[in-house]
């Protein structure tokens, strides 16, 4: 291989390199944590719910939250009823984007009872948008 092609080689892979790097940075930390302190914000300051964890990423260009809301109740009505709190608290916030799917699981503090959106009526697992629309919540 010659010193010129070796040359633009090593250019080619450091300016790969920058845009990599540069694309974890943007994607990285900062929104990420915000992300992750809005759920949980939003999820703690609902009545019966003693703790919640979020992770939020981005991979690829997707953008990809999920996360656990522990609920203080013993029954499954009571749980649900709790979750959907948090869901409607997921709706109002203004930090949340209309296409965000969270991907919750929500358990009572023993793991004992755990329900899903779909035991509140939801097909699957709904977006914000979603959640705002049956609702009815403008974050505001």
């Amino acid at each position: 291989m010659t010193r010129r092609r070796c040359a633009r080689l090593l250019a080619l892979v450091i300016g790969l390199a920058t845009v990599v790097v540069g694309t974890l940075a943007a994607c990285g930390g900062g929104a990420a944590r915000s992300c992750e302190e809005a759920l949980t914000a939003a999820a703690t300051s609902v009545d019966g719910v003693v703790g919640a964890e979020f992770t939020c990423e981005r991979s690829f260009g997707n953008p990809s939250q999920e996360g656990s809301v522990t609920i203080a109740g013993t029954t499954e009505t009571a749980v649900v009823a709790v979750m959907e709190d948090v869901l409607r608290a997921f709706a109002a916030s203004a930090e949340l984007g209309d296409a965000s799917v969270v991907y919750t699981g929500f358990a009572n503090e023993d793991g004992t009872i755990s329900v899903e959106p779909v035991d509140a009526g939801f097909n699957g697992t709904p977006s914000i948008r979603d959640l705002r629309e049956h609702y009815g919540i403008t974050p505001g």
